[in-house]
């Protein structure tokens, strides 16, 4: 009896992996830009004083987190794992 198994990953098993990957494209991640583009859009035209530059702030800190996390994410997963 021949053993036949492999333990190298073919080239079509790690297609499919990274497809099946899709944080960055994700609901979430749209949601999350989404948030904060309207944080930062209350902030400019909706409000005045220290409750525009709050907004501001929480948007910016959404979108850049959103952001760095998306990158994060496909660099731990093209190379960590």
């Amino acid at each position: 009896m021949t053993d036949t198994t492999t333990t190298e990953p073919s080239s079509e098993s790690n297609i499919n992996r990274r497809r099946s990957v899709r944080l960055p494209g994700s609901r979430g991640v749209q949601v999350s830009i989404g948030v904060s583009i309207l944080l930062l859009l209350a902030g400019l035209l909706l409000f005045d004083g220290p409750m525009a530059g709050v907004l501001g702030l929480w948007g910016l800190s959404l979108l850049a987190a959103t952001i760095v996390g998306v990158v994060a994410y496909r660099i731990w997963y093209r190379y960590g794992s």
